[in-house]
């Protein structure tokens, strides 16, 4: 009996020892949206300042609107484990375009020409006109699983589909990259104070290259591989004080996303442009064989002392990239465009070499917050041709919100979410998008006045 005892009580401590892992409950999925919806009603006058032709001209231009942006991220969890769907519908009151949504087929004219695809107003795919039922304004902003990888030393998060670059590169907002992209996010957690974030970006994606798709009116519907990736350890050495160092590269053969490459100098991004010249013998108006190579390193900090803060961040640019001259007699040999182009088109190399400083500070007095900015870009002369030399500096992807929040909303998203001032003749966005002024760089001391804290 005594043994009988004796095993049983063994018994039950082993199940106790391994109670914790052997009968743990599993875990419990959970579902939850989050989102808001924005209502705005906006007035302005002479916003527009882009011209495109003399018979668009005009002298002053108003608007009085209201609108709809609704975003809602749907969320499943179970576990470590995250399911993510991210929606976002934009709207005006009443009808803008040729339909209520520009999701419609577009109109042939003459000569089997576009003449119009139901266009909607700046930063909306539809308006509500009577009856609503608009069809096709959803835009699918994120789409990804997130999970910690197994059989990895430190605890390991990976985060694959369309996603937000959240603090890719910067602690910053839109300091160089923001928004949303399609590819992969990996964050180490090496020790309570130290993380390496690892970001990989797919821009434009070829699949199995030019020679597996057929032309349509002569325009090969295919891309560049475009990429781009980022490396940002983020260590904490004392507290207080956070430090994020950075290195991104960014590859683009031929165009690219304008939100990589906004149009600058006089220099359009489009087909028939410089990096994709139609006139080129071969060429098939896409800019195959006309790279870049962009390299970015930067330094990003966060430092809190009682009532004092200070936000340095300084990134420099260098690398490549080549262009045909298709802009002016003026920038030299222009690609002739009435015989064979690659006879007499020369290709230009030009060296990048450009810096972001953006340096913030602030102080808290009481119940009130004093801060105070200086930002500084590079940038080119004005009788620069851009064909030797790139001295502005370009972000990845700002989603137009650099300086989002700060100061006047004049140097970020404008009047409002929907009407970015255009700022450049060639169809660039406003100071949020770009942040430098054209090719012509940018500074910027600015004050703002005492506002209820919001430091964190």
């Amino acid at each position: 009996m005594r043994r009988t005892f004796v095993l049983a009580l063994t018994a039950l401590a082993l199940l106790g020892v391994v109670t914790p892992d052997a009968f743990a409950q599993a875990p419990t999925p959970t579902f939850k949206i989050n989102g808001l919806i924005d209502q705005v009603g906006t007035f302005a006058r002479n916003l527009n300042d882009k011209e495109t032709s003399p018979n668009l001209a005009r002298n002053n231009d108003s608007q009085f609107y209201g609108r709809t942006r609704g975003r809602f991220d749907f969320i499943g969890e179970y576990g470590k484990a995250k399911g993510v769907l991210g929606i976002e519908i934009d709207s005006y009151y009443g009808q803008t375009g040729s339909q209520d949504s520009n999701n419609v087929n577009c109109i042939a004219g003459a000569n089997n020409a576009t003449v119009g695809c139901a266009t909607q107003g700046s930063g909306s795919e539809s308006g509500f006109d009577l009856n609503t039922d608009t069809q096709g304004n959803l835009q699918i902003k994120w789409l990804y699983t997130e999970f910690e990888m197994p059989l990895i030393p430190v605890p390991t998060v990976v985060r694959l589909g369309a996603q937000p670059f959240g603090s890719a590169s910067n602690y910053k907002l839109a300091a160089y990259a923001n928004g949303d992209f399609g590819g992969v996010q990996i964050i180490s957690t090496i020790t309570p104070n130290v993380r390496l974030v690892f970001t990989y970006a797919g821009v434009e994606e070829n699949l199995t290259g030019k020679k597996d798709l057929a032309p349509v009116n002569t325009v090969v519907q295919s891309r560049g591989d475009d990429w781009a990736v980022i490396i940002s350890p983020e260590v904490t050495p004392i507290k207080g004080l956070d430090i994020k160092p950075m290195y991104s590269y960014f590859y683009a053969n031929g165009i690219t996303s304008g939100s990589a490459r906004t149009p600058r100098g006089g220099y359009a991004t489009g087909n028939g442009g410089p990096f994709a010249p139609a006139t080129i013998s071969g060429a098939d108006s896409v800019g195959t064989g006309v790279g870049e190579n962009r390299h970015s390193v930067g330094l990003d900090m966060r430092f809190r002392s009682g009532p004092f803060s200070l936000d340095p961040t300084v990134v420099y640019q260098f690398g490549n990239r080549t262009t045909y001259n298709t802009v002016s007699p003026a920038y030299g040999i222009l690609c002739n465009t009435t015989s064979n182009g690659a006879t007499n088109c020369a290709k230009d190399k030009a060296d990048i070499n450009a810096w972001l400083v953006d340096v913030r500070a602030g102080f808290q007095v009481g119940p009130l917050l004093l801060e105070g900015l200086f930002m500084w870009t590079s940038g080119n002369r004005a009788q620069d041709t851009l064909r030797k030399n790139v001295n502005f500096y370009q972000p990845l992807d700002t989603d137009t919100s650099y300086l989002n929040g700060w100061g006047t909303q004049i140097t970020a998203l404008g009047v409002d979410y929907y009407q970015i001032l255009s700022t450049f003749a060639n169809g660039g966005g406003g100071l949020g998008t770009p942040i430098g002024y054209d090719k012509y760089g940018r500074l910027q001391l600015e004050r703002r006045p005492p506002t209820p804290s919001r430091r964190h």
